[in-house]
């Protein structure tokens, strides 16, 4: 079985994308981009790796989505391949969102966490550059294949909300984001 999870450089270039994120959940049009993968090669690739039990998928509106199945027989081993590794498959959406400014806290959720019916797709917390943001929107919503919901809180709001147990914060939180950036518990290690 682990042979046809390596039969190609193509689908090896997938799974190692699904492996090295294992939150996230990806759209064919984000796949296709990140792995150069030829369409027609990577309908087929996600159809048997769907098949094999080795992605789930969810849809949201028309289009479908990707996760990686951490319940699937050779998740571990598999794991285990991808930290000996040295290219690792970098995730542009990640990457993109950890330049939109001088944030505290940046997380994907929602569609981008497999979790389409959270209240925001992508939560900033800090000062955000509003041309950087456009971009990082305009990029999202391509690879969402649709709208985005983005949150921006200032670092004051955000802290208040945490301790208030707000429903909103601790729904984002507790539903395994895509942690970007994290700069709020450095401020708890220094007291």
């Amino acid at each position: 079985m682990l042979a046809e999870f390596l039969s190609s450089k193509q689908k090896s270039k997938l799974v190692n994308l699904f492996l090295s994120s294992p939150k996230r959940s990806f759209s064919y049009t984000e796949l296709r981009q990140t792995t150069k993968c030829p369409s027609k090669l990577l309908h087929q690739t996600i159809k048997e790796l769907t098949k094999l039990e080795f992605l789930l998928s969810f849809q949201k509106g028309r289009h479908k989505f990707f996760q990686i199945n951490k319940h699937f027989a050779l998740y571990p081993e598999l794991i285990g391949l991808i930290k000996k590794q040295k290219q690792i498959p970098k995730d542009l959406l990640v990457k993109q969102a950890s330049k939109i400014g001088d944030c505290k806290f940046a997380a994907l959720t929602g569609v981008f966490a497999g979790r389409p019916r959270m209240e925001t797709d992508v939560l900033f917390v800090g000062k955000v550059s509003p041309m950087r943001l456009k971009r990082f929107l305009k990029l999202a919503e391509k690879f969402a294949e649709g709208d985005v919901g983005y949150t921006i809180f200032s670092s004051q709001e955000f802290e208040y909300r945490k301790i208030m147990n707000d429903r909103f914060i601790k729904n984002i939180l507790e539903n395994n984001p895509v942690i970007v950036v994290d700069k709020t518990s450095k401020k708890k290690s220094r007291k």
